[in-house]
């Protein structure tokens, strides 16, 4: 440890993140920020880069100040709702972004660049670290690389996906789910793959060029898997944070040598004095919590949908979560919710008081419909001591131990999640936490860091070589 320091002193480090605070504070931003911290507190040079998705015409750049950050944030021309080859081609490897980046490397001639994720920068940022010699290191924090909504989840029934079939007709299937709604949508959504495959196939045949689009299409997601994975071979190494991360890795022909797992990085929750007098008072009544982004696949209304067939349960449920991002989602739920008054919405918190919010819940409920990734929200909770009801997901359970106390359930069951919330609350008639019961699911972050520093010391050493 003594002898890092030295090494880490004046070294420039880029973090590279899809999107950031303040406008987006999910588990891959709260990640880079926390990463960002100790690495600055190591003796390193931190700065951060991000992108947007906007309604302007030319892509620009930003720059502005994040808890002591110099964050740089593309501005990357978007048109919601807008379908076509090109942009499918964009969202992965747009090569608009190529030149601005370059442009950054040029300006702050970073040592390492340290990617969490690629969307909206896209590959192409990695070609221009490439180009310039300069190490790269990768953090999957979901399934980017082989998905293009991120989850490998299905919009119309089954809860998890394997990846693109051979003429990845049903990533075009999911891609025309999302741009329909009502009648349309239901329909496409109940229509066999088989079919819908050949449909598409018909519908792009060559005497039919109104749809010539179609084949385009099928053939820039077809190849987008393989385009990425060309490009992962290109990183001088990847860290998964879980076991399926690397073996989906490793079946996309990422050499071993370049992968090492480690778990995310946490600092041991912080229970604030204050905080805990107050959930001394109010600990009376049950209190069922979710924390999250409020998303389809982050599953908050599998919560509802269960404590609606709970109605003589006395508990209070609060949701924390951004209400503004996603009001379409946010308007589902009040529909499920009808004005319940045990349902309250909480908004988002600082995430330094993600200890008290926890120690003030009797049970936190993570109702995903996605494999998940080690959310931070299950390992914080863990390291907490609090109560848990899960989704019985791999992104989860390979994170839990036997003495845990989690109850798991079928991904999108509320009825199976009512049954486990009345016999979570039926057991635990006082306040249940149990914080000597926490236990550190990830890596210390102290450890974390200790590894990502030898991780880039060696890195920059091979490189340097080369030069």
């Amino acid at each position: 440890m003594q002898g890092e320091t030295p090494f880490a002193n004046g070294k420039r480090i880029l973090l590279c993140v899809h999107q950031f605070f303040p406008q987006f504070s999910a588990g891959t931003e709260v990640l880079t920020l926390s990463t960002a911290q100790a690495l600055r507190d190591k003796g390193y040079i931190v700065e951060i880069v991000t992108a947007q998705l906007q309604g302007e015409e030319n892509l620009s750049l930003a720059s502005y100040d994040h808890e002591g950050f110099r964050v740089h944030q593309l501005l990357v021309p978007y048109v919601a709702g807008k379908f076509s080859s090109t942009t499918l081609v964009d969202e992965y490897n747009n090569r608009a972004v190529y030149a601005p980046f370059k442009g950054l490397l040029d300006h702050l001639q970073p040592n390492l660049v340290h990617f969490f994720h690629f969307k909206n920068l896209t590959i192409s940022a990695l070609q221009a670290c490439v180009d310039k010699n300069i190490p790269t290191v990768y953090t999957p924090t979901d399934y980017w690389i082989n998905c293009r909504s991120c989850q490998l989840v299905k919009p119309w029934g089954q809860n998890e996906c394997s990846g693109p079939s051979l003429l990845a007709s049903n990533c075009l299937k999911h891609v025309a789910i999302n741009n329909q709604k009502g009648t349309m949508r239901r329909l496409l959504a109940h229509t066999p793959q088989v079919l819908f495959s050949a449909l598409m196939l018909a519908a792009s045949a060559p005497i039919n060029t109104r749809f010539k689009n179609i084949m385009l299409a099928m053939t820039d997601l077809r190849n987008r898997e393989q385009t990425i994975a060309q490009a992962m071979l290109k990183i001088d190494k990847i860290l998964p944070p879980t076991l399926f991360i690397e073996h989906l890795l490793i079946n996309a022909g990422i050499p071993q040598h370049k992968i090492r797992r480690l778990k995310y990085g946490i600092q041991p929750p912080i229970i604030y004095p204050v905080d805990l007098d107050r959930i001394k008072v109010a600990g009376k009544t049950p209190t069922i919590g979710f924390i999250g982004t409020l998303t389809n696949h982050k599953g908050c209304h599998v919560l509802l949908q269960a404590i609606k067939q709970l109605p003589n349960m006395d508990a209070d449920v609060v949701i924390y979560g951004d209400t503004q991002q996603n009001p379409d989602y946010v308007k589902n739920l009040d529909g499920i919710i009808q004005n319940d008054p045990r349902v309250r919405f909480m908004g988002t918190f600082p995430h330094e008081r993600i200890g008290s919010v926890l120690h003030s819940l009797d049970v936190l409920v993570i109702p995903s419909t996605w494999r998940e990734n080690a959310p931070l929200v299950l390992l914080n909770a863990l390291a907490c001591g609090t109560p848990i009801i899960a989704s019985d997901v791999t992104g989860i359970t390979e994170y839990l131990g036997e003495k845990d106390n989690v109850t798991v359930f079928e991904p999108g069951n509320a009825e199976e999640l009512a049954q486990s919330l009345r016999s979570c609350l039926a057991l635990n008639n006082e306040h249940a936490h149990n914080h000597g019961a926490g236990r550190i699911a990830g890596e210390p972050l102290h450890a974390y860091i200790s590894v990502l520093s030898g991780v880039y010391a060696d890195l920059m050493q091979i490189h340097e070589k080369l030069e």
